[in-house]
C-alpha cells in the first residue's frame, strides 16, 4: 500500500481520485491547496497529483516547492485543458508527467503505475546508498577498551574465513554492528549485507522472507518475490534473534547451510547461491535446544565460530567516547546547538549499570538532548535513576523494573521519551509544527517522532 496526494480545489475531481485509486488498494490523502500538500509533505507520499489552476498557491509554485523539499518525488501535473504551453512548463519544472480532465482511468493507473516504480528504484538505489555509506563507517567502531579490542580480533579473523558465526550477547551491545564488520572484512563484502529480524515475522511468513515465493503459492502472493537469501547472493544474510525461527524454518535453513541451494515457496526450481550466513541471538541456545525449539544440528552449522559480545558495564572506558558520538549523530536533528556533556552527568554515565547496553545509552542521550535547554547536557536533565548516584544490578534481570537506590519505580526509556514528547504536544494542543518549535527540534523530525512513539494528537475543546 502507497500513500498517494490528490491535490485541487474540486472536490468531485479529488474525491474521484481518491476513490478510484483507495479501490486499489492504496492510501489516498486529498487536500484541497498547494499550501496544505506542502504543510504535509513530511509524511511521505509516494505520488503526489496535483491541480494546475488553485487558489491560495497555484501548481506551478506548489511543484517548484516540493521539488526543493524532495526533489525525487513524482508529481503528476492535473490540468482542465491540454495545453501544451502548460505541459512543457510543467516538465521543465521536473514533473514526472501530466493528465487532462476529465480524465482516462487507464492512463491514470498507468501513470500511477509508471511513478510507483519510479519511487521504488529510487528507494532501491537510497537504500544501496545508506548500505555503503554504513559499511564503510565500520571501520569506525567506537572503544579502545579490552574487552572490545580482543572481540574485534577475533571478528577480523573470522572474516578472512567462510566460516558461520553465531554472534551472542545481550539485548543492545552492537551485534548488528559487529555482523556488518565481518561483512566488510570477507570475501563476500562485494556482495549486499541483508539483514532479517527473525523475531519480528510471523512464523507463518518467515520461509517467504527468507527464500521468496512463486506467484500464486498462497493467498496474497500476487506475484513472485526473491527471498532475503537470493537477494545476499555473494554477499551476507544477518538472521538476528535467530532463536525465534520456527522449526519449519530452521530445517529449510539447515538444508540450504549444508547443499547452498533452496526452493521458493511454491516452487520447484533448486536456486544456488553464495551467501555467508550470520546470525545472533541473546538467547541461552543451549536451553532452547533442551526445550525442544531449537535444532541441535543448526547450532552446530551456525555457531562454527561462535563471538560473544561484551555487555555495556564491562568497557565502562569506552563510555565517554560512545556518549560524545551519539551527541554529534543525532545534533543534526536539532536547531538548538549541543555540544557538550558536563562531567557530573558523564561520571553519571560511566557508573550506571546499563541494563540495556549500547542502545540504553543511545536512548539516555538522545532524550536528554531533547530535554536540554542550555546547550549541555547536566546531570540535572538525566532520568531519576542516575541521579540517586546508586543503580541495583538487578536491573540488568529486567530493565523495565529496576529501582533506584531510593526505590522509585524507573519508567523504560523509550517510554520516557514517549511521555516527554506527548506532553509537549499536550501542551500546544496537538500543534505539530509548534510542537516542533518549542522543542527546537526541525519539524521533519518531530513528525517522524510522532510516527515512532506513536504520539496521540489531543481532542479540540471547541
Amino acid at each position: 500500500m502507497s500513500l498517494i496526494f490528490t491535490v485541487d480545489d474540486d472536490p468531485d475531481v479529488r474525491g474521484l481520485i481518491k476513490v478510484l485509486l483507495e479501490d486499489r488498494g492504496h492510501e489516498v490523502v486529498a487536500l484541497e491547496n498547494g499550501k496544505h500538500c506542502l504543510d504535509r509533505l513530511d509524511e511521505n507520499p509516494s505520488v503526489v497529483f496535483l491541480d494546475v489552476v488553485m487558489p491560495v498557491m497555484d501548481g506551478m509554485a506548489t511543484l517548484k516547492a516540493i521539488k526543493k523539499i524532495k526533489s525525487e518525488l513524482p508529481v503528476v501535473m492535473v490540468t482542465g485543458s491540454d495545453d501544451a504551453e502548460s505541459a512543457t512548463k510543467a516538465m521543465k519544472l521536473r514533473a514526472f508527467d501530466y493528465i487532462v480532465k476529465p480524465f482516462d482511468e487507464l492512463r491514470l493507473f498507468s501513470i500511477l503505475d509508471k511513478a510507483l516504480e519510479q519511487t521504488t528504484l529510487v528507494g532501491q538505489v537510497s537504500y544501496l546508498q545508506g548500505e555503503l555509506s554504513r559499511v564503510h563507517g565500520i571501520k569506525n567502531i567506537i572503544g579502545s577498551s579490552p574487552a572490545l579490542i580482543q572481540t574485534l580480533e577475533k571478528i577480523k579473523k573470522v572474516g578472512a574465513s567462510n566460516a558461520g558465526v553465531l554472534l551472542l550477547g545481550e539485548s543492545g551491545t552492537g551485534k548488528e554492528l559487529m555482523a556488518r564488520a565481518i561483512h566488510e572484512n570477507s570475501r563476500f563484502s562485494k556482495g549486499l549485507f541483508v539483514d532479517i529480524n527473525c523475531g519480528a515475522i510471523p512464523e507463518n511468513l518467515q520461509e517467504s522472507e527468507l527464500f521468496g515465493h512463486n506467484k500464486g503459492s498462497f493467498t496474497g502472493a500476487t506475484e513472485a518475490r526473491k527471498g532475503k537469501l537470493e537477494l545476499a547472493n555473494e554477499g551476507t544474510l544477518f538472521l538476528d534473534e535467530v532463536a525465534e525461527m520456527s522449526l519449519n524454518t530452521q530445517v529449510k535453513l539447515l538444508r540450504y547451510l549444508q547443499e547452498k541451494n533452496f526452493e521458493r515457496v511454491g516452487g520447484a526450481k533448486k536456486i544456488f547461491t553464495s551467501t555467508r550466513v550470520i546470525a545472533a541471538t541473546n538467547k541461552n541456545l543451549s536451553e532452547k535446544i533442551k526445550d525442544g525449539s531449537f535444532r541441535e544440528d543448526l547450532y552446530f552449522r551456525l555457531a562454527v565460530f561462535p563471538v560473544t559480545i561484551p555487555p555495556l558495564r564491562e568497557r565502562k572506558e569506552d563510555i565517554p567516547s560512545l556518549a560524545d558520538n551519539f551527541v554529534n549523530v543525532h545534533k543534526i536533528e536539532f536547531e538548538k546547538k549541543i555540544f557538550s556533556i558536563t562531567p557530573e552527568a558523564m561520571n553519571a554515565l560511566v557508573n550506571y549499570f546499563w541494563p540495556g547496553n549500547v542502545r540504553e545509552l543511545e536512548n539516555v542521550v538522545y532524550r536528554s538532548m531533547i530535554m536540554s535547554e542550555s546547550g549541555r547536557i547536566d546531570i540535572d536533565i538525566l532520568p531519576e535513576n542516575f541521579k540517586s548516584g546508586t543503580i541495583h544490578q538487578t536491573s540488568a534481570i529486567n530493565p523495565f523494573q529496576c529501582t533506584s537506590g531510593k526505590g522509585d519505580f524507573v519508567v523504560p526509556y523509550e517510554e520516557s521519551v514517549r511521555q516527554v514528547l506527548q506532553r509537549a504536544l499536550d501542551l500546544t494542543n496537538g500543534d505539530i509544527p509548534e510542537t516542533a518549535k518549542k522543542l527546537k527540534l526541525s519539524r521533519s523530525s518531530f513528525y517522524r517522532m510522532v510516527q515512532k512513539y506513536d504520539l496521540i494528537k489531543p481532542v479540540s475543546k471547541n
